[in-house]
């Protein structure tokens, strides 16, 4: 369906209509545009009326090129074969896999020249060519880190335990069920949100039978078209008064923005679980609601980036990288057989020389995530498999 945005000095005020789902529908009885009414119609100070750049494209038109593909020749999969043999021989712990150590010698220089597109360009790029079933666990995962390591060698922490891999894959009912699972370990549908850091990588060792296609959208996009007819909803999400949940943890909530201007930068940053809840994780009792204006703002953001998102198949052996700060993702819900399981690797990376400026108020998050000292880091080859782990509330590793 097609998304009509209408000027705000058609709108009338709130209702308590705002669709506080965690994943909003538009249908032909949807108006959540007229909700939103504010005085302020001017841009917030700073913010540009439009950005022009390679990375403000819309999947209407996106075309894709040499830039956001490369397939692996045989002589780059020997590399990478032969760079985890040498890896394993020197028998040091996966925190110090690094490019220098892990020799790419032709395909080395294509992976750096292609993640320039992830700061530069469209903001993403697939490579292809591996089949996963032809390694080991250990060896999938250190081909992946080591390919990794041209991208971006700064790795984060996706959870409290130190655990940098997360295995996101339908573990079913056997290990929790469906309505204590966490959307990384089910097969249900996600909205549009980020996660924290630079760049998000994904390694693809199993595509479902049915659906689970990425989707990934323009933040740039998304601003340009808001900014145009709606800047008083840019205002809104400019504004530090967004109340993110913490589920349980002390204090119970906190405040930030979910739009920046950062670097000469626009970085939108959000996840709709910690703002609305979920069905897994409902929103905690005695902590302040979004406003009706704040809920139509973040439906707002979910329709356009829906409009002009790209679709992305991944098949078995595909890896993606994408800037996390520069794109919004999501995923369509999927269905697993005996033949056919989606199973994908993610990544939390930054590239020091490279990536965007971290915005102040999202710091401490990114600090947490990228900076090890004296702390422990874990590297499971398998999925973790225990209740507790893929049901609790709390973890910050990105549950949209």
């Amino acid at each position: 369906m097609a998304l009509t945005i209408l000027q705000s000095s058609a709108m009338s005020t709130a209702t308590a209509g705002s669709d506080r789902h965690w994943i909003p529908s538009l249908n032909a009885n949807s108006h959540y545009t007229q909700y939103l009414h504010t005085a302020e119609q001017e841009l917030p100070a700073g913010f540009p009326p439009q950005i022009t750049c390679e990375m403000a494209w819309s999947g209407r038109t996106l075309q894709l090129d040499r830039s956001n593909f490369l397939t692996l020749l045989p002589t780059h999969i020997r590399e990478l074969e032969e760079a985890s043999e040498h890896f394993k021989g020197l028998g040091i712990p996966m925190e110090m896999l690094s490019s220098t150590n892990f020799p790419l010698p032709t395909l080395g220089p294509v992976l750096n020249e292609l993640a320039k597109q992830i700061h530069e360009g469209k903001g993403f790029f697939i490579v292809r060519g591996l089949n996963p079933d032809n390694y080991s666990g250990e060896t999938n995962v250190i081909m992946y880190v080591g390919m990794s390591s041209y991208i971006g060698e700064t790795r984060g922490r996706q959870d409290e335990f130190g655990n940098m891999l997360l295995h996101l894959t339908d573990l079913g009912s056997a290990i929790a069920p469906e309505n204590e699972r966490q959307a990384p370990y089910s097969s249900v549908s996600q909205p549009f949100h980020t996660d924290i850091g630079s760049i998000i990588g994904l390694y693809t060792l199993g595509e479902a039978a049915h659906g689970g296609e990425s989707r990934l959208a323009s933040s740039a996009t998304v601003y340009n078209q808001i900014a145009k007819m709606r800047p008083d909803v840019v205002q809104l999400l400019a504004k530090s008064n967004w109340v993110f949940d913490r589920f349980g943890q002390t204090p119970g909530y906190s405040t930030r923005p979910l739009l920046y201007r950062e670097g000469g930068k626009v970085i939108l940053s959000f996840s709709r679980r910690p703002l609305l809840g979920s069905s897994t994780s409902p929103r905690s009792k005695g902590i302040p609601d979004l406003t009706n204006e704040q809920v139509e703002a973040l439906n707002l953001v979910h329709f356009v980036a829906e409009e002009h998102a790209v679709t992305i198949k991944l098949g078995k052996g595909d890896v993606i990288f994408w800037n996390n700060l520069g794109l919004l993702h999501c995923r369509k819900g999927f269905t697993d057989s005996a033949e056919h399981k989606r199973h994908l690797i993610r990544l939390w990376l930054h590239d020091e020389n490279n990536a965007w400026s971290i915005p102040q108020e999202l710091r401490g998050a990114w600090q947490d995530s990228y900076i090890h000292a004296g702390r422990q880091q874990h590297w499971p080859v398998e999925p973790i498999i225990d209740r507790e782990y893929v049901s609790t509330q709390q973890r910050a590793s990105g549950h949209a």
